[in-house]
């Protein structure tokens, strides 16, 4: 299995969010200026020593990998910012494909939605996601492929993974079968594009969209199959999309019942162990790349609009990864959300607990799967 984590690139300065959000506004900003809501709540989170970092300086970026590697993540999902032409928040990943020497495997997430002031419950556009034309489409291209072509970009059956957050989009279809031709243009095997998924609640619609674009996206090599089966099939498997993922927290407003809400002044806290429980009762079910999280708060931005869902714990966290551990891959939602609660980064109150879960379940299960080796000999 392969552990790969979102992350989240705002914790360095750039002019557009000193103009939207206030003179050295970051990540950082909300987090300190959380409060606690309500007996028990813990905020504001605090990193461990102190350690507000600034993503642009390189001993960041090698804690971050020393850190990753040491506690069994393999890799980051980084979320790429990119509005035809423009990019926001980009400069944490340049610098990563400039210091070649840093092994920290990667690929992007294009979080391909609209920023809006929505924070403070306003809904003020700040910069709209528009799509172009395929001149627009080529432009991104050539900006993706120097990261494509870097070894760390994960890669599966030679194709480079990219995610695609926003799924409803009117150039979809045309402008992901481009970039699988233009992928494949330069010697890669497609794109292998992930779709994200935010509930089962609607797990079947989702299913339905998804077979139909991955159909109309590979109708283009039906007339080869007859020809080169077994590359025409690959290409079928392959076409831009193959894997949905699960992305629990998103909607979590429509999986979970009355019955495992507590309400505190109009404010919602989730079980964080009941969540787990019913993503074992539903998820599992789907084929998919599976994710999971440790914890959620995002009242740091939106204050008692937000919601809380409690830490799982260790015994509720090994038997969901147990479940799951002859998966190729799984996603942690996140690696440093600091303003949402998701975080596998040290923390003052937790020290490296999440970290310390991951690794000590990846050892017991190396051990396990030892020991099964021995019993079969």
């Amino acid at each position: 299995m392969k552990i790969f984590a979102f992350f989240l690139p705002q914790f360095h300065e750039i002019p557009e969010n000193n103009e939207w959000w206030g003179e050295g506004f970051t990540e950082w900003v909300n987090v300190k200026k959380a409060k606690p809501l309500f007996s028990g709540h813990q905020q504001p989170k605090t990193p461990l020593h102190q350690n507000y970092y600034n993503l642009l300086e390189r001993k960041t970026m090698e804690w971050q990998t020393q850190l990753m590697h040491e506690y069994g993540v393999d890799g980051m999902i980084y979320y790429h910012y990119y509005f035809k032409g423009k990019k926001l928040l980009e400069k944490p990943c340049e610098n990563l494909l400039k210091w070649k020497e840093l092994d920290q495997k990667f690929f992007f997430c294009w979080a391909n939605h609209s920023w809006i002031r929505s924070w403070n419950g306003t809904s003020e556009m700040l910069l709209e996601q528009t799509y172009g034309t395929q001149e627009d489409w080529e432009a991104h291209f050539q900006y993706l492929l120097p990261f494509f072509r870097d070894e760390r970009y994960e890669k599966k059956a030679n194709a480079p993974l990219f995610a695609l957050f926003q799924l409803k989009f009117p150039e979809k279809e045309e402008m992901f079968r481009y970039l699988d031709q233009r992928c494949k243009d330069e010697g890669f095997s497609g794109l292998y594009l992930i779709e994200t998924f935010g509930g089962s609640s609607r797990a079947g619609k989702f299913k339905e969209d998804f077979d139909a674009f991955r159909s109309n996206c590979t109708s283009v090599t039906k007339d080869i199959m007859f020809r080169e089966p077994a590359n025409a099939i690959a290409d079928y498997q392959r076409c831009s999309v193959k894997f949905y993922m699960k992305r629990v927290i998103r909607k979590i407003h429509s999986i979970m019942k009355s019955s495992d809400v507590k309400r505190q002044d109009y404010f919602q806290v989730f079980d964080g162990n009941k969540l787990f429980g019913k993503m074992m009762e539903t998820e599992l079910s789907y084929e998919g790349i599976k994710g999971l999280f440790f914890e959620w708060d995002n009242t740091p931005r939106h204050g008692k609009r937000g919601y809380v869902i409690t830490p799982v714990s260790r015994d509720i966290f090994f038997k969901y990864m147990d479940a799951i551990k002859d998966e190729e891959y799984v996603f942690v939602n996140a690696w440093n959300e600091w303003a949402e609660g998701m975080i596998l980064e040290p923390t003052e109150e937790n020290g490296y607990s999440y970290l310390e879960m991951i690794r000590d379940w990846r050892n017991e299960n190396t051990k396990n799967r030892v020991q099964d080796s021995f019993d079969k000999i």
